[in-house]
């Protein structure tokens, strides 16, 4: 009879994820569709007449390039190019490679690389190299990455693996676009947050229950990033509009206004969201291991024994979390040291201010769910053995 339950208990698991991984690459390429589908009447072209087909130098013409005093190549190169994509797929174009301080692109003969492709009425044509060809580069990276984590984690590398593409495919096949055909951006980034926290969490972990205490403890961390999101950002009298690029977003009429303020609170979000779920599932993990070593502990005796290790994943992930979000700002910081900047002009900037909500307001939703987690995860373990002696 035992047996018997235990076949059927693992059959039924089965059948219930093979209709979520079913469910859920069907739902992606709904999302997928959707995306690609999405058109805007009121999107404009940055630069009309212009495209950037990929290209392969055929011969170097001439190369009048040297290495300056910083070790970069300087200099101009005529270029023979034949075009492998786009309209004038297969033909050869000359073109002048000017190498750019601030972003040098020394051709090779054979190499592949992005023109900007510019053709005029009268049949001629305007190109110059814009940058290396790197989408093979990336590809290879990100099947690499994946094939590491099939290495090492095996069955858990491969579900994490699914848990990263639908990630992935949410955001930049429905959120984006949903966003842009103009859909609220707050309430649309955290409904999809949830849906993420839930397929990720549950290809991760699979139906256990402590998939489910993770899921609710990542969930009330949202809830607290939200409100000391709000908090903080009146505080230090953040809009939304302060964020970088967005002066150049509200020349676009596609929603109101105060969706587009919404933008910096749905960047940090999704930024955050990562660590609140490393968080969550490592508190709840925690949780399980110590109830099943000591199945006679209570409530408090185990709530106690999990916040020691809680406390133990808060310091190091609100140190890793407050370090990655200062180390994208490093740079603007090593110039304000060599311009010798005023105390008191640096900690009142506006893009200070930024990068301190971001960092903030990210950690305190990662610690608060912490303990959260941990309540959830001690009263469902409790409340199982409880049954169980009944």
């Amino acid at each position: 009879m035992p047996n018997n339950y235990v076949g059927q208990k693992m059959k039924l698991l089965r059948n219930k994820n093979v209709i979520f991984y079913v469910l859920a690459t069907l739902a992606m390429a709904g999302m997928v569709w959707f995306g690609v589908s999405t058109e805007i009447d009121f999107g404009r072209d940055a630069m009309p007449g212009v495209t950037w087909p990929r290209g392969r130098v055929v011969e170097v013409v001439s190369d009048d390039t040297a290495i300056d005093e910083y070790g970069r190549p300087s200099g101009r190169q005529d270029l023979l190019v034949e075009i492998l994509t786009g309209e004038y797929r297969g033909r050869i174009v000359e073109v002048q490679n000017i190498l750019f301080i601030n972003a040098p692109v020394h051709a090779q003969a054979g190499q592949r690389i992005v023109l900007h492709f510019e053709s005029f009425e009268d049949g001629g044509y305007f190109a110059r190299v814009h940058t290396y060809e790197r989408a093979t580069g990336i590809y290879i990276i990100v099947l690499l990455f994946f094939g590491l984590l099939a290495a090492v984690g095996g069955k858990a590398g491969l579900r994490s693996a699914f848990g990263l593409v639908f990630t992935f495919v949410v955001l930049l096949f429905l959120l984006i676009p949903a966003i842009v055909r103009g859909a609220p951006p707050g309430l649309m980034t955290v409904g999809l947050s949830l849906v993420i926290v839930a397929v990720s969490l549950i290809a991760i972990m699979g139906f256990e229950k402590k998939t489910y205490v993770s899921i609710a403890g990542t969930t009330i961390g949202i809830v607290m990033y939200v409100l000391f999101y709000f908090m903080a950002s009146a505080a230090l009298r953040i809009t939304g509009f302060n964020a970088a690029d967005m002066s150049d977003v509200i020349t676009f009429p596609f929603q109101s206004m105060a969706g587009i303020s919404q933008l910096l609170f749905c960047g940090i979000l999704i930024a955050s969201l990562g660590a609140v779920m490393d968080i969550t599932v490592s508190v709840s993990s925690a949780t399980a291991e110590l109830s099943a070593g000591s199945p006679d502990a209570d409530f408090k005796t185990l709530f106690r024994s999990s916040m020691r290790m809680a406390r133990d994943c808060i310091g190091s992930s609100a140190n890793t979390l407050i370090l990655a979000f200062t180390g994208t700002f490093f740079v603007t910081l090593i110039l304000f040291r060599l311009n010798n900047f005023d105390y008191h002009m640096i900690i009142n900037r506006t893009d200070i201010a930024i990068e301190v909500l971001r960092a903030l307001t990210a950690s305190a939703a990662m610690v608060l769910a912490a303990p959260v987690t941990v309540l959830i995860g001690a009263h469902v373990y409790c409340a199982r053995r409880r049954e169980k002696a009944k």
